[in-house]
């Protein structure tokens, strides 16, 4: 699935990777660091950074990320799927789920999964986990079958992940290899005290995100069409 992910970034990676940096600055997933030598300094902000630290500014940050944010992380799945497909990626892709006819019906996906794989957290991280990969078929269903209601494309992503779990799991496990050297790095630096070792870890980690993430996204849309939707009988309208 990596090798056909590879086969349909090809041409479109760079573009992908633009989409997934605005995904990823808007989401506060980009992180912060910041580099000091002599006159020079080097900054990457993210969202949370940008706005005062108040109360009134925090809950207008914790409104973006209900109403913007999870919507958003549905439209970047679309858009990935389209390159998993092997379609021309379109970046008003990630817009179309902020039309009327979407908003809604997204935006209600997106909050009950957030809710159930909270709940399931709350209780125990592994079962949170589990049930993150039983429902993580949820928006791509939607996407192919426009009448399929949230809790049924719920119920559906989880009766269609029973037995590919695990499969899914060292899927994604298998791109944790990326992120040895920087951890590496990272984790000598705590050790040594070595501030300028810290910026760099987080530097590479950062650059990492930024170019696996295509990548990984794009693996998990081709899951999603080898294994979910293909290999299962057509929904009955």
């Amino acid at each position: 699935m990596k090798k056909i992910a590879k086969q349909r970034l090809k041409g479109v990676y760079f573009y992908s990777v633009i989409v997934w940096l605005v995904y990823m600055f808007v989401s506060d997933q980009s992180g912060t660091y910041k580099v000091e030598f002599k006159e020079f300094n080097l900054y990457s902000p993210t969202i949370s950074d940008l706005i005062p630290d108040t109360m009134v500014w925090g809950t207008v940050l914790w409104l973006f990320f209900v109403f913007v944010v999870l919507p958003l992380t549905a439209a970047t799945e679309w858009f990935f799927l389209r390159i998993g497909d092997g379609q021309k990626a379109r970046w008003h892709e990630i817009l179309e789920v902020f039309t009327k006819r979407n908003y809604i019906r997204y935006f209600l996906a997106s909050s009950v999964i957030f809710i159930f794989i909270f709940l399931w957290t709350m209780l125990l991280v592994v079962p949170g986990i589990i049930k993150a990969f039983s429902y993580s078929q949820t928006i791509r269903l939607m996407r192919d079958n426009p009448d399929l209601g949230v809790m049924e494309a719920v119920n559906l992503s989880r009766e269609r992940m029973n037995g590919r779990k695990s499969e899914l799991f060292f899927l994604q496990l298998s791109f944790v290899v990326w992120f040895i050297i920087p951890v590496g790095l990272m984790v000598t630096a705590v050790v040594t005290h070595n501030m300028m070792l810290g910026t760099v870890a987080d530097i590479i980690i950062f650059i990492t995100l930024m170019l696996i993430g295509p990548y990984f996204q794009t693996t998990n849309a081709v899951f999603y069409v080898e294994e979910i939707r293909e290999q299962q009988e057509p929904l009955k309208q």
